[in-house]
């Protein structure tokens, strides 16, 4: 049996810290360029990863799975970006090749495949929303090419909080009425992981002069949902997520552990929203990925992918963090002194006629 093998999850790992797959096929000989990148508007680098699959009946797969000039093309690749509006280039970009393990950005080396040295692609722009980007790379020896096409997510807005709003506003999580977080959906984004960050202050209280010192602060977060999924790619719908409160006082109980000093204090000073979206193609591929897990390696018969000649996902993500907000003073005193998450040294709100102090 011939054996083929490609990285599938190899550059979604240097992204999402996924893991690699090797597939296992009869085919015959074909070179066939395998291309991983998510572009984002909120870069202006971006990378790619360029690999190949390879096909031998003489040498040993983990052999050649750990051979670089087997993995990487070398100079006789060609790499082009261009930026399209209504299918006409408008723009393109020079496109060099460059060693991520000289960038700080070294390859995951869990697998079979060399970690070193990590061959990267990149190219430098502002990636403008309601343009695509097209990638077309070409072997000048071989005369193989591959294409891929994605959009780019645009930006959009978290609507409650709403952050355009000049009136205050304080967040609070109660055991019986559910947060209603919203946001604005982006054009062409397809899923949303939804996060939080919790900002605050480690003090020490002096009672005899009733001051505090500061000796630190920090923040903690939570992906408290993953893969949301909107009906449609239109920008614009607001979707909602209602969050519960006890899950929330779940979370801060899982992140802080108890200190055996009676006036080291946590204030819990602030939190934030954030929101990750993915494009349709990247949504596409984890619902491929997720309807194959348990499947033995002889049951394989096929891998998602949206290049034209070749391997891989080319598509987008975005990322969007929201203002800084306070918490209210219910939730203040529910963070020290309630039944999930007190006795974690958090300091009631300031208000409370016994601050800092739960009693």
């Amino acid at each position: 049996m011939k054996k083929w093998f490609f990285a599938a999850g190899m550059v979604l790992a240097f992204f999402f810290q996924r893991c690699t797959t090797d597939f296992d096929l009869n085919a015959d000989y074909k070179e066939t360029p395998v291309i991983y990148a998510l572009l984002s508007p909120n870069d202006t680098i971006h990378y790619i990863r360029i690999n190949r699959a390879f096909l031998s009946d003489e040498t040993n797969a983990v052999t050649l799975a750990q051979d670089p000039n087997e993995i990487y093309y070398g100079d006789e690749l060609t790499v082009v970006i261009e930026a399209l509006s209504s299918g006409l280039v408008v723009d393109s970009y020079i496109v060099e090749r460059v060693n991520g393990d000289t960038l700080g950005m070294p390859k995951n080396n869990d697998g079979i495949f060399a970690s070193a040295p990590n061959i990267l692609y990149r190219f430098k722009a502002p990636l403008v929303p309601f343009y695509s980007y097209k990638i077309t790379v070409n072997n000048t020896e071989t005369g193989i090419n591959a294409y891929a096409e994605t959009p780019v997510i645009d930006t959009f807005k978290i609507k409650r909080p709403d952050d355009e709003s000049i009136f205050p506003f304080a967040v609070t999580f109660s055991s019986f009425t559910p947060f209603q977080f919203r946001w604005q959906s982006g054009q062409d984004a397809k899923f949303y992981d939804l996060s939080l960050r919790v900002h605050y202050r480690e003090r020490i209280y002096h009672p005899e002069g009733d001051s505090f010192t500061t000796i630190g602060s920090g923040t903690v977060e939570w992906k408290y949902a993953q893969f949301y999924t909107a009906e449609s790619t239109t920008g614009g719908i607001i979707l909602t997520y209602d969050l519960e409160g006890n899950r929330f006082y779940d979370f801060i109980s899982d992140n802080f552990e108890p200190v055996d000093d009676f006036n080291y204090f946590r204030f819990a000073d602030s939190i934030q929203f954030m929101v990750d979206a993915g494009g349709q193609a990247l949504f596409e591929y984890i619902q491929f990925n997720n309807s194959t897990l348990g499947l033995t390696e002889g049951q394989f018969t096929d891998t998602y992918t949206n290049v034209t000649g070749g391997l891989g996902v080319f598509s987008t993500r975005y990322h969007k963090e929201g203002k800084i907000y306070p918490f209210s003073a219910q939730t203040v005193d529910s963070i020290a002194c309630g039944v999930i998450s007190g006795g974690l040294n958090f300091a009631t709100d300031n208000a409370n006629a016994d601050f800092p102090y739960c009693d």
